[in-house]
């Protein structure tokens, strides 16, 4: 689901969940008329069975209404850069200060298990400290703990004291000497947590992308190989 514009070179990402959305709420909505219609006909259900459609057809509509109201264009990936859209902000990477990307992985075991994620490994993260948009720096230190959470469970099972990773500390000092405060170096420390746990710095959810994530990360090597500045 990618749109290409010749003059400008650039390359629109939209979200397959948002489709998505307008199935959720039609898929809502036939519930609640055919509840309705049960209740007026006065049909031999349970009460409790009434409820049980309503909260159904309700959580379906909500859903389904949070879909369709996310931006229609997750990332715009240009010849120079990567920039991903939310709905509470965006950051932006040139492609010359990425290491590498690919779909970031946990040790279950033997065996590693993929996460529902694209992980960018950057040179240098200062660059995203200074433009990534105060809101989703907040949203992402909440949206995100949960694979801090994993990571640390299977890639460092022998901690006892899990502080130091969620204590985030409010100053942070760059590899230049820049001092950052607040949510810029909150964000800035808990991408240096993610780098030591997984390997990679910002991670984009398999819920933004147009197609599978292993298919993602193909065609962008393949935009990457093919650029021309």
């Amino acid at each position: 689901m990618t749109d290409t514009s010749t003059e400008e070179r650039i390359v629109y990402v939209k979200p397959l969940t948002r489709a998505h959305g307008l199935g959720f709420n039609a898929l809502g909505l036939v519930i609640f008329a055919v509840t309705m219609f049960l209740w007026l006909i006065d049909a031999p259900i349970i009460t409790a069975a009434y409820g049980l459609l309503f909260i159904a057809s309700a959580l379906l509509i909500f859903l389904g209404s949070a879909k369709v109201f996310e931006p229609p264009v997750s990332m715009t990936i240009t010849p120079k850069e990567i920039t991903y859209l939310h709905r509470r902000g965006r950051w932006q990477i040139q492609w010359n200060n990425i290491l590498r990307f690919d779909i970031p992985r946990l040790h279950r075991g033997l065996e590693l298990e993929q996460m529902p994620y694209i992980g960018f490994r950057l040179h240098d993260i200062e660059p995203i400290i200074q433009t990534i948009t105060p809101r989703l720096a907040v949203y992402l230190l909440s949206e995100q703990r949960h694979l801090l959470v994993a990571a640390l469970r299977h890639e460092r099972p022998e901690l006892r004291e899990y502080s130091p990773y969620f204590e985030v500390p409010d100053r942070y000092q760059s590899a230049s000497g820049t001092e950052y405060r607040g949510v810029q170096a909150m964000f800035a420390v808990r991408c240096e947590h993610f780098r030591e746990l997984l390997g990679y710095d910002l991670f984009v959810p398999a819920a933004a992308l147009d197609r599978a994530p292993e298919d993602f990360i193909t065609w962008l090597q393949q935009l990457k190989n093919t650029r021309a500045i």
